[in-house]
């Protein structure tokens, strides 16, 4: 199995006293963890196969920030980050995606200098999914949603749209980038009052922020 590693590792994860989704006293399931897995994992060859390519007309491989992460065509909406998902963005990129006409988005874990010798992440989740389910898999869903380090590219199969979990940057940062003729279904969906969109346009990189509308 190529998650066999997942469940083993993360079972006594240094981490886990910080987590709220699995207080400690529960934390360590392992039937939990491992059904969780059968049913989210993503394959590597499917990975391959189908989502890597996608994952390169979104996102430029091998790079984070402060450098650019979308090619050139996209614009971005930026808000502070720390996390995979709260409850709260998830919804909200929930309903993007449904508005979109997404079935499946996969959760690619990006490399980094600490993550060497650690299990990464690559998940696929129907769209449809509940908040209540998309955390049931125990530790294993604990560390993937609320690890406040790792770092993610978050999509579906339309080279259109993509979040950028940048967790490990000085300032941690979701930004989700778009093309142009969705604009106004992000923009919709992720609405900033004006003082908070200027709050978080001076922590993003140089390079990002003339492609905030």
């Amino acid at each position: 199995m190529e998650y066999s590693k997942h469940i083993e590792f993360y079972e006594l994860y240094k981490w886990s006293g910080h987590s709220r989704l699995v207080p400690d006293l529960i934390w360590g399931n392992k039937k939990l963890a491992e059904n969780y897995l059968q049913k989210y994992w993503l394959p590597e060859q499917e990975y391959l196969r189908i989502w890597k390519p996608i994952q390169g007309d979104i996102f430029i491989e091998g790079k984070s920030l402060p450098d650019k992460i979308y090619h050139t065509e996209f614009e971005i909406i930026a808000s502070r980050g720390g996390c995979l998902f709260l409850e709260e963005d998830f919804l909200q990129l929930q309903k993007v995606m449904q508005e979109v006409g997404e079935e499946y988005f996969v959760v690619i874990q990006h490399s980094q200098d600490f993550t060497e010798g650690e299990p990464m992440f690559r998940m696929k989740f129907p769209v449809n999914i509940s908040w209540e389910e998309l955390t049931s898999g125990n530790y294993i869903s604990a560390v993937l949603l609320e690890m406040s380090y790792n770092e993610y590219f978050v999509f579906g199969s339309k080279p259109t749209w993509g979040k950028y979990s940048a967790n490990d940057y000085e300032n941690p940062l979701d930004i989700i980038g778009f093309k142009p003729e969705l604009a106004h279904i992000f923009q919709e969906y992720f609405k900033q009052a004006k003082e908070e969109q200027e709050e978080i346009k001076e922590l993003l990189p140089q390079k990002y922020k003339g492609l905030i509308k």
